[in-house]
């Protein structure tokens, strides 16, 4: 878990554009982790940062646009993953 934020907060650009991107991350993972078992989220959570980071174009950055452009990179990254909808954790009877 922490590799993916160093990753983030390591990126050259400003501390607003840095904030941003970890919002985006955060919410992001929030809406994609139960897709992945436990032991894969170290790297699915490195996948997800380095996507957001190469999403930043320049010194300014919105939200939703790198969560976005980060969901659509895990979808290309683990298509098996997302090939169906995300199952729920009522269903799995499981929480985060």
């Amino acid at each position: 878990m922490v590799r993916a934020r160093r990753i983030i907060e390591g990126a050259s650009f400003g501390p607003e554009v840095i904030r941003t991107a970890v919002q985006a991350f955060e919410d992001a993972w929030v809406e994609i982790a139960d897709r992945f078992d436990r032991s894969s989220h170290a790297s699915a959570r490195e996948v997800l940062a380095n996507a957001i980071i190469s999403a930043v174009r320049t010194d300014s950055a919105d939200a939703q646009v790198l969560r976005g452009a980060g969901l659509r990179a895990m979808a290309r990254a683990f298509p098996e993953r997302f090939a169906s909808p995300a199952p729920s954790a009522k269903t799995e009877g499981k929480g985060n």
